[in-house]
């Protein structure tokens, strides 16, 4: 990969970062403010189990976003690394070491495998 494509990339992954970083910023306020605030209750009965229920699944729902934010923000983090560790590296598939095409990298600039390994690890996990 040519040192300014590598240069663009770096900008994309850390745009990405910050904007990860913010939406997790804001899931935890978010659930911060759930369990913080009245439950907004529906009925005239305190703790009633339809409020309950309501509440917990917004709260499972923010930990389901924020878990799926963590694992992007990982993942950016880590291709960040082999950018500035292994350069030369960045943009080839770890499984094959074939170049990852360009238009994979604009989707994903975090991946680290090329189309065809990515489909082959996406067919492994439906089958089991």
């Amino acid at each position: 990969m040519k040192t300014t494509k590598r240069k663009a990339m770096e900008q994309r992954l850390l745009e990405e970062r910050r904007e990860a970083l913010e939406t997790l910023g804001r899931l935890d306020d978010s659930v911060r403010a759930t369990i913080d605030t009245d439950d907004g209750e529906l009925s005239n009965y305190p703790q009633h189990l339809a409020d309950e229920g309501t509440d917990t699944m917004e709260q499972e729902k923010s930990f389901l976003l924020a878990s799926a934010e963590g694992r992007r923000l990982y993942q950016i983090d880590e291709a960040l690394r082999r950018m500035y560790k292994e350069p030369e590296d960045f943009g080839k598939c770890a499984v094959c070491g074939a170049e990852i095409a360009a238009e994979r990298l604009d989707l994903i600039p975090w991946t680290t495998t090329c189309s065809k390994h990515a489909e082959q690890d996406e067919s492994s996990r439906t089958a089991t």
